[in-house]
């Protein structure tokens, strides 16, 4: 009977132990929950969303911005670090130049070509990576980048800052 009695007060005491060390906030929520949620958006904030546009797997990097000093006129550079991989079965070309971006007041700028790009002819299940940067000026701000190989806009990132 002692034996039955002492188990029993031990589960009890294991149990209110564990209901009083719940980390709730306010809201009702665990912390640990909360802060897994902030992280997991935080690395969905980081991560670029891939797009597979005829047959090629486009992911766009957040741009690296930089001052640009050309003869006395200061720009913004924007460079995004752009990587395509061949998801058909024939060869797909990409590059820079089939690369646009639009500013928040809807012009179209046409990638900077003092700086470097790159473009080649992609084989089946093969990746290619390279950079395009555009110069906008000071009072301009990006809004999407769009994929126009030609002249149609096959797809575009929000890229506003």
């Amino acid at each position: 009977m002692m034996k039955k009695m002492m188990i029993c007060l031990g589960l009890s005491s294991f149990l209110l132990l564990g209901a009083c060390s719940n980390n709730t906030d306010t809201a009702g929520t665990t912390k640990d929950t909360s802060e897994k949620q902030t992280q997991t958006q935080k690395k969905a904030e980081d991560v670029s969303i891939d797009k597979i546009i005829d047959g090629i797997k486009i992911k766009v990097n957040k741009p690296e911005i930089d001052e640009k000093i050309l003869k006395n006129k200061i720009q913004n550079l924007y460079t995004f670090t752009i990587s395509g991989e061949n998801a058909s079965s024939v060869a797909k070309g990409l590059g820079s130049i089939d690369f646009v971006l639009k500013t928040k007041d809807g012009k179209m700028i046409e990638l900077d070509h003092t700086m470097a790009m790159f473009g080649d002819e992609i084989k089946p299940g093969k990746k290619i990576e390279g950079k395009v940067s555009f110069a906008l000026d000071k009072n301009q701000t990006p809004a999407q980048l769009l994929y126009k190989p030609a002249d149609k806009v096959l797809a575009e990132w929000d890229v506003a800052l």
